[in-house]
């Protein structure tokens, strides 16, 4: 198990955690003890679903205003995937898919001198503010058993602050999980070549998204996550060119130290070559490479991974090297997943990329029907 799935885990058991202390030792001792004016189970459902809605909307509008404190134009502002998002210098609203726990405000840098840090400390005072609120109101209900209305909000702050809590947790945990947390992001922040880094690549993303041309990419010898996701634009404009030596070079540069970029990135980075191996060298050498020098835990991650670098790379292996239909049939169902978490600003290209890989192992097995899906 890789570390980051096991932070993961511990992540969610501190969540786990605070919903079943707050629920044994607080909230199911005051239904026993006070008269609700509505049903106790309809009020908790109610409770946590407002909770959650408040809670998401709170994280975002903090990182909404901590990023035009640091010196960001807000690209767009997505809760529980309603977003309003920018296209063409105007505001439109839609539902989209989001990077996170609960939401994403995307920002686009202003100047090489932006500061990120105000968007992940913003949301922070916000939920600091709700603690004290919070405390407050279920301290005065507590001293006032009598007023239904008040024991009502204390009961329902104890919730908010609960999920608030969970909330919080998972974007503060010092490590990155399932997403690019902000915790993470502010380890990652103390460097301050990943504050270049960062604004760097917020840059070309937002050019890309808006279809300008992007006259100049920065390369960063220094490799950290960042400056790896960074110099990955470089790879991507080299594929499409379909220049895979140089793409390789590029690539083996920023995987010369593994232990600098996290076990996701380095694997990804792998499937990269993988797929460079399989579409420009002779089959033979290809099939070397991937039984010798790729571990079984990185091969067990690319036909796991639900990124579009393992998946082009991996229906290349289930038809080319495993030459199994049911595989590439598998992986090919999950495309459309993949595509859906990969930015904005690559999907045309990733979706370019795959097609061909598709379509190199149609050569290789004409005969295979793969239609329906």
């Amino acid at each position: 198990m890789k570390k980051e799935d096991v932070l993961s885990i511990v992540a969610y058991l501190l969540m786990f955690a605070i919903a079943l202390i707050v629920g044994l030792v607080v909230i199911r001792p005051m239904f026993s003890s006070v008269a609700l004016p509505i049903n106790p189970y309809a009020f908790v459902i109610i409770a946590i679903l407002l909770a959650i809605i408040f809670n998401t909307v709170m994280l975002e509008v903090g990182h909404l205003i901590g990023g035009k404190i640091g010196g960001y134009n807000i690209v767009s502002f997505n809760v529980l995937y309603f977003c309003i998002h920018k296209e063409k210098n105007k505001w439109r609203f839609g539902f989209k898919s989001f990077d996170g726990l609960s939401g994403e405000t995307v920002l686009a840098p202003k100047s090489e001198k932006a500061n990120p840090k105000p968007y992940i400390w913003v949301p922070v005072f916000f939920f600091l503010f709700e603690i004290i609120a919070a405390i407050l109101l279920y301290v005065f209900s507590t001293m006032n058993p009598s007023n239904e209305a008040l024991v009502v909000f204390g009961l329902g702050s104890v919730i908010f602050l609960a999920i608030g809590a969970m909330i919080a947790i998972y974007n503060l945990f010092p490590a990155r999980l399932d997403s690019m947390n902000d915790g993470y992001r502010l380890t990652l922040f103390n460097k301050p070549i990943n504050v270049v880094a960062y604004n760097e690549l917020m840059r070309i993303e937002n050019l890309q998204r808006e279809g300008k041309p992007i006259e100049e990419i920065r390369f960063f010898e220094e490799i950290t996550d960042f400056t790896a996701s960074l110099n990955l634009t470089y790879v991507y404009n080299l594929l499409g060119k379909k220049e895979y030596d140089d793409a390789m070079l590029l690539i083996d540069k920023i995987c010369v130290n593994p232990s600098a970029i996290s076990s996701h990135t380095y694997a990804r980075l792998l499937a990269q070559k993988i797929y460079i191996k399989l579409m420009s060298c002779p089959l033979e050498e290809a099939k070397h490479f991937y039984e010798n020098e790729v571990s079984e835990q990185i091969k067990r991650f690319i036909s796991n991974d639900v990124s579009m670098e393992s998946v082009r790379a991996y229906v290349l292996i289930a038809g080319l090297l495993e030459e199994s239909k049911g595989e590439v049939q598998y992986v090919n169902s999950r495309k459309v997943k993949a595509l859906k978490r990969t930015p904005e600003a690559r999907v045309e290209v990733e979706q370019e990329l795959y097609t061909e890989a598709l379509n190199k192992v149609l050569e290789a097995h004409p005969d295979w029907d793969l239609s329906k899906n």
